[in-house]
């Protein structure tokens, strides 16, 4: 799914207010937009499978680099 699926991502005043958010929790923008275009993938299936799995591998590298 194109990154500007999600209407915050398409615009310069979105992607601004995103990126001020994220810096202020520590959050790469790069590790979110990952997150928000795999449940965007998802949106109409019934069964997701795998996507706590995807959601997981991305927090776990998350927090290893932070350590």
């Amino acid at each position: 799914m194109p990154k500007d699926a999600v209407v915050l991502f398409s615009t310069k005043e979105g992607e601004a207010l995103v990126r001020k958010h994220c810096r202020a929790a520590g959050i790469r923008i790069a590790d979110l937009r990952e997150l928000v275009e795999i449940e965007a993938d998802q949106v109409g299936r019934q069964r997701k499978a795998g996507l706590w799995d995807q959601f997981d591998e991305i927090i776990d590298r998350m927090s290893e680099d932070a350590a």
